[in-house]
């Protein structure tokens, strides 16, 4: 991660937000000073060493640092973890996600790991055991001191699906079997020895042993190179592998599908319980949270609404099922380019992620939800059944934004001479007669099949309808065929979400779907700052490359002062730029072509730096809120007043307080929408 100042300064104002200033103290002197030992902190920081030893253990127990002990020396010295310390904004999105995917039990775990950092599974359960039998007591009359109802385990006591007081976690066994869901999901990792190592020092203790152990076999020449890179490569799957060692112990005992069905009968004959089925973890194993993993489930999110966006729900829904099953064993979003040596590159366009077959999309879907919803209905001769069924065996390859910049006017002579060339060879003949006697056309360019959407550009001119004849006959259409229909909506789609790999097989290229969704994002951007004219500019050079500016208001069909003062507006903004190209071998501005150019990788980048200075700026205004109304939420800490905060308070005091929250609610909903478009430009 590349640590600029505005995301030094977002991490420091995290860690602040959560930790405390001590902490982040520390967390931004290592970020400016880099590698530093006790001693050397103490003197940037101007604290005594037990301060900063209490600091680096916070950090520490939340992974928001690594450390390195010399060999000689045996001093430990210290680095910050930006990514981690990033990864404090996700929260509530990683907590929404977990309660989405796994209910309310595993979001309490996950939120109390998230607050407590790395934990022995033996505090955990100490932890819940201590709640559990002191819920008990309040349910057979004992009240506590303060009269007030017993909460529920999580940290602060609330959950979206259980009443007020209700226990969540109401056994350790059922503790036990949640953080077995949790970490075969890959949610949930172990801490072992590498874990607060850098990846360059992970890099050369690996190179390391590899040498010591080539020199022990003695190979040499472009043998031995070989060698030594294979061994290096194994080492770091080895170090990759450590943290899932909880993971390979429970799947010795079969997954938790297959437990919960070699144990189904059981609990109907002997009264055999769910959470009696998992084995019982060693309660001296340190676990943390996986964000890497978390991040692949949120992009999946991200992905079902982009599919949503465009498509529809339902189409969406077998989107989600498809992801969640192509990115079960998909460790993160994008592979380290030091510690991923040797092992499959996600960010290569010709490596195969995998596939998931039609039949398992079905297993997993349910049967409450109606696959006819979200589709068209056409007649079967009006359907292009080889082009549907086309496979594409390897990803696209990378091609511009929009291929065809459409104008008003006459078309072009090479634009008459392709439209004339384009053939029909993949349609059926009664497909043909059908489409000339009706004199119809295809405004969704799916096949016919999806009627919710017409953003595809027509291909077989067939208009779709909803007539009850239509809808009738859709109605006698079997569930795997109402299926494949979304598929093939996916397949077909511009964006690309799903390629039809094989027979019945189906694939995402994560690349090209992630790339389209950031020109999406930028569009988006552009259009609210420069407008629609300013957009269509950008879409033109983005087609066209790059185009002099004498030319460009032909292309464009603009006025030349007009256009001028446009990509003037933009060039400011950095969504264009422009070029100089001297005619001779004299600079002379006269006598030079000036062509006008966008650069995405360039208006990306701005914009990921904009988004991070957004995110600074929202939490300096709420340190500045709460400064002003301090002696407000001073009053709100006491606990005569906590929870009863509109009938103990004074009317005036009440009412900056609602102001405040509002403000405070306001500014963290903005963190988390430029959060957003950070995922997708950066993590994605």
């Amino acid at each position: 991660m590349l640590v600029t100042k505005p995301v030094a300064e977002l991490c420091a104002l995290l860690v602040d937000e959560l930790h405390g200033e001590l902490p982040s103290r520390i967390f931004a002197i290592l970020v400016s000073k880099g590698r530093s030992t006790v001693l050397q902190l103490s003197q940037y920081t101007s604290m005594t060493p037990r301060q900063v030893r209490h600091g680096l253990a916070v950090l520490q127990q939340h992974n928001l640092l690594y450390y390195h002990v010399d060999p000689g020396s045996e001093l430990a010295s210290y680095e910050a973890n930006p990514e981690n310390a990033y990864n404090l904004i996700r929260t509530g999105k990683i907590l929404e996600m977990i309660d989405t995917s796994f209910g309310a039990a595993a979001k309490d775990v996950m939120q109390n790991l998230l607050l407590s950092g790395q934990t022995r599974i033996l505090d955990l359960v100490a932890a819940y055991r201590e709640k559990i039998e002191h819920a008990a007591k309040t349910a057979n009359g004992a009240e506590d001191d303060d009269g007030i109802a017993a909460e529920t385990n999580g940290i602060n006591g609330d959950s979206h699906n259980t009443k007020k007081g209700a226990l969540v976690i109401k056994s350790t066994a059922q503790l036990n079997t949640v953080i077995c869901r949790l970490v075969e999901a890959e949610l949930i990792d172990v801490v072992h020895a590498r874990t607060f190592h850098t990846s360059d020092d992970i890099l050369k203790s690996v190179e390391k042993e590899a040498m010591a152990k080539q020199t022990a076999q003695g190979a040499k020449g472009g043998k031995g190179k070989l060698e030594l890179q294979e061994n290096i490569a194994e080492g770091l799957r080895k170090v990759r592998a450590e943290s899932k060692s909880l993971k390979r112990k429970l799947e010795q005992n079969g997954s938790a599908a297959k437990r919960r069905r070699l144990f189904s009968g059981l609990e109907s004959t002997n009264g055999v319980h769910e959470e009696e089925t998992d084995p019982i973890l060693d309660p001296r194993q340190v676990i943390r949270i996986n964000y890497e993993k978390c991040l692949v489930d949120l992009r999946n999110r991200r992905l079902v609404q982009y599919a949503t966006d465009m498509l529809s729900e339902t189409t969406a829904y077998v989107y989600g099922v498809l992801l969640k099953l192509l990115t079960k064993d998909v460790p993160r979003c994008r592979a380290d380019p030091i510690m991923d040596v040797g092992e499959d590159q996600d960010d290569d366009n010709d490596k195969n992620p995998g596939f998931v077959t039609t039949d398992q999309i079905l297993d997993n879907l349910k049967t409450s939800v109606d696959l006819s919803l979200g589709v068209g209905k056409a007649e079967k001769h009006q359907i292009s059944f080889s082009a549907a069924e086309e496979v594409q065996l390897y990803p696209p390859k990378k091609k511009a934004l929009i291929e065809e910049v459409e104008v008003v006017g006459e078309a072009s002579a090479d634009e008459e001479e392709d439209s004339e060339s384009e053939g029909e060879p993949d349609y059926d003949s009664d497909y043909k007669d059908s489409a000339a006697t009706n004199g119809t056309h295809d405004e969704n360019g799916i096949n016919g099949m999806n009627g919710i959407k017409g953003t595809n550009g027509g291909t077989n001119g067939t208009k779709v309808t909803f007539d009850e004849s239509a809808a009738r006959k859709e109605r006698k259409m079997d569930r795997p065929t109402q299926l494949r229909q979304h598929l093939l909506i996916l397949a077909e789609s511009t964006q690309g979400f799903v390629r039809h790999c094989g027979r019945n097989e189906w694939t995402v290229d994560f690349v090209p779907i992630i790339n389209s969704l950031r020109e999406v994002e930028l569009d988006s951007v552009i259009e609210r700052t420069c407008g629609r004219q300013g957009l269509r500019l950008v879409r033109i050079l983005r087609a066209k490359g790059k185009l002099d500016e004498k030319a460009l208001p032909n292309v464009a069909l603009m006025r030349k002062p007009e256009l001028q003062q446009k990509m003037l507006e933009m060039q400011t903004a950095g969504f264009v730029a422009v070029q100089e190209v001297p005619r001779d071998v004299k600079a002379d501005v006269k006598k030079s072509f000036f062509l006008w150019f966008c650069d995405v990788d360039r208006s990306l980048s701005q914009m990921l730096d904009t988004s991070y200075r957004t995110m600074v700026h929202c939490l300096q205004v709420l340190e500045a809120l709460r400064h002003k109304e301090r002696d407000v939420l001073e009053t709100t800490k006491r606990s005569d007043v906590r929870g009863r905060e509109k009938d103990t308070m004074r009317k005036s005091y009440y009412e900056r307080y609602s102001r405040f929250l509002e403000c405070e609610r306001k500014l963290f909903a903005q963190v988390m929408r430029v959060d957003d478009l950070v995922s997708v430009l950066r993590d994605f």
